[in-house]
Parts: C-alpha cells; sequence; structure tokens
C-alpha cells in the first residue's frame, strides 16, 4: 500500500512572488520569493527551501531514531549549506549540500545506543534519500484556462 501523496499549490502573487499552500493539511500559506535585486525577498528562494527541506527531514528523521531507540537527547541545532556553482552547460545548480546536526546524549551511558542510531538515520531520511538518488520529476505547462484577474478597486 503506498502512502498518500501530498500537494503543495503555488500562485504567483507578481514576479518572482509566489503563495504556497498545502491542500488538506491544516496550516497556512507560505510566501515564497527570490531575493532581491531579482525578487523582493519576501520568503526563502528555492535554494533555501531545498536546504529547509533537507534540514528538516534529517532533523526530524534523527528524532524519531533516538526517541524509538528511548535515548533522551539535547535538542538538536541543525544547519544546511548550500553550495550552487555553474554545471557544464554554465546553469546554476545546487552542488553540494552540507548539513550539520548539532545534538548529543544526555546520558554517557546512552553513548553506544546514539552513535549506532548517528550511523544508520539517514539512511531512512525520505526527502534527502530521494534527492541523493535523483529523483524523476516530470514538469509541463498547461496551455489551459487562467485563472480571472481580479481587477483593481476604482479609488473612493
Amino acid at each position: 500500500m503506498s502512502e498518500p501523496s501530498p500537494t503543495v499549490t503555488l500562485e504567483q502573487i507578481e514576479k518572482y512572488h509566489f503563495r504556497a499552500t498545502y491542500p488538506g493539511q491544516p496550516f497556512g500559506p507560505a510566501e515564497l520569493d527570490e531575493a532581491a535585486p531579482i525578487g523582493t525577498g519576501r520568503g526563502p528562494n528555492p535554494v533555501l527551501s531545498l536546504g529547509t527541506a533537507i534540514g528538516h527531514c534529517l532533523s526530524s528523521t534523527l528524532v524519531n531514531t533516538l526517541d524509538r531507540a528511548h535515548i533522551a537527547y539535547a535538542p538538536l541545532r541543525t544547519s544546511v549549506d548550500v553550495e550552487v556553482g555553474r554545471n557544464e552547460r554554465g546553469r546554476l545548480r545546487v552542488r553540494h549540500l552540507s548539513v550539520e546536526i548539532l545534538t548529543r546524549p544526555l546520558h554517557e551511558e546512552d553513548r553506544e545506543r546514539f552513535d549506532h542510531c548517528v550511523e544508520i538515520f539517514a539512511d531512512f531520511c525520505t526527502v534527502s534519500g530521494a534527492v541523493r538518488e535523483g529523483i524523476p520529476i516530470d514538469a509541463r505547462v498547461n496551455p489551459g484556462p487562467t485563472p480571472p484577474i481580479t481587477p483593481p478597486r476604482a479609488p473612493e
């Protein structure tokens, strides 16, 4: 049986500024944008969003692994460095992600089991595992009808 497939919907607000909504989820939208001078910087850009997704998934997976092993640990602090560079065709690409998670076992007697969890947790991370394996992406532009544009309100 397969897992449910979540959906993200992006709606353009202006230029590179988009609102992401998550149908069927209990939380509100997120604002996304490109940094100035291309965008207005009203939210994280796609590179930061990818870094956030990888860092959050790895952190959550480590939490789950440690919890399942009944190991008490210090609160996590995760930092993700995203290296962007050009490929052989001169296109900007995310070239490398470096993730560092700071935590430790609260009880030194748990060190051996803690270290074992650290060795295995990344293999269970849904997002980083998919990126490592190279996710197939199907992108298409649908020339169907566009949503109506709301005309600006007349001054009162």
